[in-house]
């Protein structure tokens, strides 16, 4: 997740896990503090609204020929930082704090919030301020030439264009749309609905995992929607019927308000783009990214679907015939409840793999351990431990050090087991975002993981899954975007980039778990402290790709389910789409009665019209690691090219430029496709 303060994102408020950027009341002795109370918020708020309106005002007053970078453009800024001192982290704390009373009043402020930055956002007074200072025509290059560029896309895209009558109906379209959302994100976040099972049907199980379960007054267990119980036991329950009631439980996350609540925020955005001259939500979006337009992404798509379908069939077809081998029944599909488990099997029997005893490997302090080592080497710093506050026991706290300097560059957080009303996912949160206060010294950055793995428990420590690994590495690639980004200012600073680029980063650094002597360096055995052994890890390499192209199959259709609804010009039924689409793409059946779009928080939270800028980037990703296995993935003049290049410029530069200065020439997808075995 991302924020930024351009005017184009103001709309989307509700977005931003810290609210803004606020310099000053987040920080007691220079660090951020978590200490808020619920009823603090409200007037906390409204005094900063105060000082807000009275800061835009005398932006507003100042003389046209008066005008300057600093006063206007800086001047409009600043404004917003200084209104984001009273959030502080009160809006990441609705996604992380144990109080629910505390994140149904977060979030109750953050709605109102959205609203008003709607009318803040859509006000000609301010917008002719600013168009005062750039109808000047001043010169301008550099950081200051893209602030001013896309400062200026964004007030187009929040109506400044429009006439009076339109520019109400779109101020009124926003704060809807600004509601839906948030109300989507709340229903996912709490919505329970456990399988209560016999210890029979834990059957598969491991005692570890069974252990962590709760248990009922009459001694059945709950196992719930959350990943570390859902995963789990989709791969390994060997009771079928189990495992058909907890995916279906599972796809109905959200409930039918939340499929209403796409739906209509889907309209709502097709609205919202007609007034602002757009032909649809996709072309809105697409326009300051590197795409540019849909009909490139739907070539993008197209051509990628055309060459996996043949890989996912014919894995398919042999995951039905091990299947009917097993079972002794012909089987002519596989269902959503089957794949997980029937590959699960196939995984341990012909390629001799346990997920379940590989993580015996990956005790989670171990691999954090290793994967500071590991990156700290490569990008020329160092990670030391942070006394400073946390919103909870569970989190850990670090300094990223420069290793050379060794100046404090940023500080980022750890809170990776999951608890109640806690996000559901696994993401990267820019707290605070680097740049240049106006005393002339640069902000430090302030970053977290959030992520729901396994708990310790009294038996054994938490493991992770090497999937989970890839996550770790994934998210800590966001940290180090945003934690080295050297932008002078907010908007520009750390993971503010193209979406379609924003991924590159942390899909880059999940190519390292999958190295040889990185796997080594990050596995201990939690019981006999041995590193995974040589043969291991040559069958996890071997079965690297197994089920890759059924998986990238998958992305994509999320991808081109995501561009149909932004693209098409009614709003479709959004569960027969989903299910027609599904069929066309990925050729396999979903469960009856099912909804898995009322939970795809991807479409509502941001990524709308740009979930294919994860397949995007990955390309982007592949052939940028390329480069490091052409010098040697520990090689530390290859990392700093990087961090120079790419983690330090943040949305400084156009995407395509930093691809350029990195590799030399304009990236290639032949990389990637070689890397799942498409060589063709």
């Amino acid at each position: 997740m991302k924020k930024t303060k351009i005017i184009l994102l103001i709309l989307l408020v509700w977005a931003w896990p810290a609210g803004v950027n606020g310099m000053e009341n987040m920080f007691r002795n220079g660090v951020l503090h978590f200490d808020y109370k619920k009823e603090d918020l409200a007037p906390a708020e409204a005094a900063a609204r105060k000082q807000l309106e009275k800061d835009l005002a005398a932006l507003v007053a100042i003389p046209a020929q008066e005008r300057t970078f600093d006063n206007t453009i800086l001047g409009y800024e600043r404004a917003f930082d200084r209104y984001g001192e009273a959030l502080g982290m009160s809006g990441f704390l609705s996604y992380v704090s144990t109080d629910k009373a505390f994140r149904d009043a977060a979030l109750e402020l953050q709605m109102q919030i959205s609203q008003y930055m709607v009318d803040v956002a859509t006000r000609r007074d301010i917008y002719r301020a600013i168009r005062e200072y750039t109808d000047a025509k001043p010169r301008l290059q550099g950081e200051e030439a893209k602030l001013v560029k896309d400062m200026l896309i964004g007030f187009k895209n929040s109506g400044m264009d429009l006439n009076d009558k339109d520019l109400e109906v779109f101020k009124a379209l926003n704060k809807q749309k600004a509601e839906y959302i948030m109300k989507f994100d709340k229903n996912v976040q709490e919505y329970k609905d456990p399988l209560t099972v016999s210890r029979e049907q834990l059957a598969g199980l491991g005692d570890d995992y069974i252990n962590k379960l709760e248990k009922t007054a009459d001694g059945r267990y709950l196992v719930t929607l959350d990943y570390p119980d859902y995963v789990p036991f989709m791969l390994n329950a060997d009771d079928a019927s189990a495992r058909q009631q907890l995916e279906y439980k599972y796809n109905r996350r959200g409930g039918e308000e939340n499929v209403k609540l796409l739906e209509d925020t889907v309209t709502l955005r097709r609205k919202i783009a007609h007034l602002l001259g757009y032909k649809t939500h996709a072309d809105l979006r697409l326009k300051n990214r590197m795409a540019k337009k849909p009909s490139a992404v739907f070539d993008f798509l197209k051509d990628l679907e055309k060459k996996l379908k043949p890989m996912a069939k014919k894995e398919d077809r042999e995951l039905m015939a091990y299947k009917a081998q097993k079972t002794g029944q012909e089987v002519s599909t596989l269902y959503p409840w089957e794949s997980g488990y029937w590959s699960n099997k196939y995984r341990k029997e012909y390629l001799n793999l346990d997920s379940e005893k590989i993580k015996e490997y990956f005790p989670s302090q171990v691999v954090i351990d290793g994967m500071l080592e590991l990156f700290g080497t490569v990008f020329g710093i160092g990670f030391e431990p942070a006394d400073i506050p946390t919103w909870h026991a569970d989190v850990k706290a670090f300094k990223i050090v420069d290793a050379q300097t060794k100046e404090i560059l940023a500080y980022f957080y750890m809170d990776l087991y999951p608890r109640e009303g806690k996000y559901k996912h696994a993401a990267c949160f820019d707290l605070v975002s680097g740049e240049q206060k106006p005393d002339g010294t640069y902000q430090k950055p302030f970053v977290a993981i959030v992520a729901n793995m396994n708990k310790p428990s009294q038996e054994t420590p938490s493991l992770l899954k090497h999937g989970e690994v890839e996550t770790l590495f994934h998210e800590f690639g966001h940290v180090l975007h945003n934690a080295l980004t050297k932008a002078k200012y907010s908007a520009l600073s750390g993971t503010n980039v193209s979406g379609d680029f924003v991924e590159v980063p942390s899909q880059m650094l999940e190519r390292w778990a999958w190295d040889k002597t990185v796997l080594k360096s990050i596995s201990r055995h939690y019981k006999t402290g041995e590193a995974l052994p040589d043969d291991l890890i040559e069958r996890m390499l071997a079965a690297k790709n197994y089920g890759a192209g059924g998986q990238y199959l998958r992305q994509n259709f999320f991808a081109q389910y995501d561009m149909v609804l932004h693209t098409r010009a009614r709003t479709p039924d959004s569960t027969k789409l989903y299910f027609d689409l599904t069929k066309k793409v990925r050729g396999l059946p979903l469960t009856p009665g099912t909804i898995p779009q009322a939970a795809f928080g991807h479409l509502m939270g941001g990524y709308d019209a740009g979930y294919y800028g994860y397949l995007w980037s990955e390309v982007i990703a592949e052939d940028f690691f390329g480069e490091f296995a052409k010098t040697g993935l520990h090689n530390n003049q290859t990392g700093l090219k990087f961090r120079r290049e790419v983690l330090e410029r943040g949305g400084t530069l156009d995407e395509e430029t930093m691809v350029k200065n990195f590799l030399g020439r304009k990236t290639s997808n032949k990389p990637f496709l070689k890397s799942i075995g498409l060589s063709k």
